[in-house]
């Protein structure tokens, strides 16, 4: 049983990451508010504080400040399962802005402006999702960035 919910877990990772290319624009960020939202108590408390002030330094070494007023925000969304000693957690890194909708009026709203996504397995979760989170993801954020913002 435990194999099977694996293997259905990689599957739909999978297909999450057949294409390459997002369809995402990160032109003309200049400022995100980090967040670290863990849905199933996957990490421990130090581990979400250094995950945040490492995407913090990060952003900030790539010229994009970290404040919280006014600006979309850059989100880490973290959900898991445990499956005997391994635990199966799926780590999503987005960005979430206001946004102005053109329809028959124009429309406020809250828009998913860039999202990448990673699975993984671990018997030592916290260090997993760390190494995830600031060594995979964030770096695939930051090329598409720097890709967007070229002059």
């Amino acid at each position: 049983m435990q194999k099977l919910l694996l293997f259905i877990f990689s599957l739909l990772f999978s297909q999450s990451v057949l294409f390459a290319t997002t369809p995402y624009t990160l032109e003309g960020i200049t400022a995100l508010n980090v967040l670290v939202i863990d849905q199933s108590s996957t990490i421990s408390p130090d581990t979400k504080e250094k995950i945040i002030a490492a995407l913090k330094e990060k952003l900030d070494q790539n010229g994009i400040e970290s404040k919280k007023d006014d600006v979309g925000a850059l989100f880490v969304k973290i959900s898991s399962t445990k499956i005997g000693k391994t635990t199966v957690a799926h780590i999503t890194l987005g960005i979430g802005e206001e946004a102005e909708i053109n329809r028959s009026h124009k429309v406020r709203s809250f828009v998913l402006a860039y999202s990448n996504d990673d699975m993984i397995e671990s018997e030592n979760i916290d260090a997993d999702v760390y190494d995830s989170v600031i060594n995979f993801l964030i770096n695939e954020f930051l090329e598409q960035y720097h890709e967007d913002n070229e002059e």
